[in-house]
């Protein structure tokens, strides 16, 4: 096992342990925890030299949850890990032209994107306010070049293309469907 620290690109102290051991396919606890707990399984058997590696990698109990539906979001914290991260999130996200923050506690941050009625030509589109541009804000707090696997790892919803061409909707939306 080794240990380490660094800091992100957004000024945030990390520590961490880590190891490295032959491949052993061999997630199958961690699998049955996901069935109670929050996290991920990420897992590959292929391996092709110089391009794709065999690889398990997960996580359970995750220290936040990012959560979106059409422009409103919301950060909030899962455990103690999650509530240290939430000041650091409120003041990057609190300074983001692009969205209005609505409510930040201990636990959470509630905010929704600003709609912009600037055309954005073809190429820029994917550019204009949307809940992506919240999430590279959080990918710029959180970044490092000392890290390759600290990230966001998650499920985008089909409907998050609609922040980017104005669209009629024509089926009703689940009231709890989130997009992210």
């Amino acid at each position: 096992m080794h240990g380490n620290s660094y800091t992100t690109r957004g000024g945030i102290h990390i520590q961490r342990e880590t190891w490295i051991g032959p491949y052993q396919r061999d997630h199958d606890t961690l699998a049955r925890t996901l069935d109670d707990r929050r996290g991920v399984l990420l897992s590959s058997s292929f391996e092709f030299p110089g391009r794709y590696t065999r690889l398990d990698m997960g996580f359970v109990d995750p220290p936040l949850v990012f959560t979106a539906r059409g422009r409103a979001f919301t950060v909030e914290a899962l455990n103690e890990r999650g509530r240290v991260l939430i000041p650091e999130i409120g003041e990057a996200l609190g300074g983001l032209q692009a969205a209005d923050l609505s409510h930040c506690c201990e636990d959470s941050i509630e905010g929704a994107v600003r709609e912009s009625d600037t055309r954005f030509p073809e190429e820029q589109r994917s550019r204009q306010p949307s809940i992506f541009s919240v999430l590279r804000a959080l990918n710029h707090l959180f970044a490092s070049p000392d890290d390759e696997h600290l990230g966001l790892y998650g499920a985008f919803g089909y409907d998050l293309v609609f922040q980017f061409e104005p669209t009629q909707l024509r089926l009703p939306r689940p009231a709890d469907q989130r997009d992210l």
